[in-house]
């Protein structure tokens, strides 16, 4: 491990470990909302010797999801099940969601309606998410070849959109379902400490993600889950593909 890699690695480290303490600390249900990819994962692996934790994976009925959470969830020891959903529970959902939901782009309101099912067919207790990993670590598909300070300001808008709208967003609608919804890699430690690792870093190697993932490998997590390719969850799950071409407000 490189000497900068090393520092970096302490920082996020103690960042994440502060983030997890309480619900280390704590027993009882928890549900991590697990699509088999690297940020859940990661989230699974953390938390694995907690009494009552569950995986579940949220799809249709062929969504690729499936078998990745069912795969890494074996790998992990953890236990799995997977909740089904189809354009009915969807369009159901969307319903129940309608005041909350009116007025949203296609990306937030795929997003917001995935992990909203996966709530609902999850059993009582809080659940987790890995929510703005791809925001901090420039996951997502537009940050490819861009300048580092182009990528820097882009991940700065899309963290902010995140914080302010999306995130607060997900939190009333699970609210709604009378469920409460925790995103560990948004605590503002962890936020801070993922900031300060130089965008060039977070940027450098054309593998999305690659900075994030050899630190989750420093961390424990098996190296064939944490190389994982994975897509988002609102394509992952097959959601996405359910919504398009449907009439919302």
């Amino acid at each position: 491990m490189a000497e900068t890699d090393a520092s970096e690695f302490v920082r996020l480290d103690a960042a994440l470990d502060r983030s997890l303490g309480a619900l280390r600390a704590t027993a009882g249900p928890l549900t991590v909302l697990f699509s088999g990819g690297v940020d859940s994962s990661l989230l699974a692996w953390e938390l694995r010797a907690r009494e009552g934790l569950l995986l579940l994976t949220v799809g249709t009925v062929r969504s690729p999801d499936f078998e990745a959470g069912r795969t890494a969830a074996a790998r992990l020891g953890l236990p799995w099940i997977a909740a089904t959903v189809g354009a009915t529970e969807l369009d159901r959902m969307a319903a129940r969601l309608a005041v909350h939901l009116t007025g949203c782009d296609s990306l937030t309101r795929s997003v917001v309606l995935a992990i909203a099912l996966a709530l609902d067919g999850s059993p009582p207790g809080p659940a987790i998410v890995g929510q703005g990993i791809d925001e901090l670590f420039l996951g997502y598909a537009h940050f490819r070849g861009l300048s580092p300070a182009d990528a820097s300001a882009r991940s700065d808008a899309d963290l902010d959109r995140l914080e302010r709208r999306d995130w607060p967003l997900t939190q009333r609608v699970a609210a709604h379902l009378d469920r409460t919804v925790l995103a560990p890699y948004l605590d503002p430690g962890f936020v801070a400490a993922a900031r300060a690792v130089a965008v060039e870093r977070r940027l450098a190697d054309p593998v999305p993600k690659a900075f994030f993932r050899a630190w989750a490998v420093h961390r424990g997590l098996p190296e064939d889950l944490a190389r994982r390719p994975k897509r988002a969850l609102q394509y992952g799950s097959g959601i996405d593909r359910l919504l398009r071409g449907r009439p919302h407000p």
